[in-house]
């Protein structure tokens, strides 16, 4: 009865052993397991959705894993029945998008759902930390390039024009609603990318606490290039 006893012991324990292998070997670049990825996403999501909607309930008890983007998500249906709604959160950031909240917040703002700066096209995105569901943390992005015809910039020219897309993006949109992360991404036609595809150039700055943009801000930020 021992040595059975003794048997089951080691194959549960082997079991286990596959198991965490398995975790380590399926683990993405969240830096979690699975499981515990999907229990902690799911805790905070409920968390964000009993304080802004306690007439909607979880459809389970873990977050679904995004391979695309490297987030989680989860459904809630109301208790009366009849509706539902999507939460995503991301681990890195611990921040929950509510794609139908956004959008509400964004009307209210008189943001346009593709907004236009400099001729140039601009994005808007807000999302919520569950701590402070009240207090929509907003980044702000634009995008702009250059034909084969003008020269390649120099990375000192580049990084000017960078920042005067940035300062005019900010100056706009930032009376709307404080602004947490400002991002510029500039490409030139005569460059590309490993693959053949356009080669961007980008500059984000955090702007923690309510902290204004400034134009050295920009041309002294990370320069990333792919």
């Amino acid at each position: 009865m021992r040595a059975k006893r003794t048997k089951l012991l080691g194959g549960a324990a082997a079991l286990l052993l596959v198991f965490l292998a398995s975790c380590v070997l399926v683990d993405g670049s969240t830096g979690w397991f699975p499981v515990l990825g999907n229990l902690v996403s799911a805790a905070r999501m409920r968390s964000y959705a009993a304080q802004v909607y306690p007439e909607l309930t979880p459809e389970g008890p873990w977050a679904r894993y995004d391979p695309e983007d490297g987030g989680y998500f989860l459904a809630f249906a109301l208790k009366t029945g009849g509706g539902r709604r999507n939460l995503y959160y991301d681990l890195g950031s611990k921040l929950v998008t509510d794609e139908q909240r956004r959008t509400v917040l964004r009307k209210e703002l008189g943001i346009a759902e593709h907004p236009q700066v400099n001729g140039q096209r601009a994005y808007w995105d807000a999302r919520w930390d569950p701590s402070e569901p009240d207090a929509p943390v907003v980044e702000i992005r634009i995008d702009f390039g250059d034909r084969n015809s003008t020269p390649v910039p120099e990375e000192a020219a580049m990084r000017e024009a960078m920042a005067e897309q940035a300062m005019a993006l900010y100056e706009d949109l930032s009376p709307r609603t404080p602004v947490h992360s400002v991002s510029v991404h500039y490409s030139h036609e005569a460059q590309e990318d490993e693959r053949g595809g356009s080669l961007w150039h980008s500059i984000t700055v955090e702007l923690p606490d309510g902290t204004p943009l400034t134009r050295e801000m920009v041309l002294s930020g990370n320069l990333e290039s792919r």
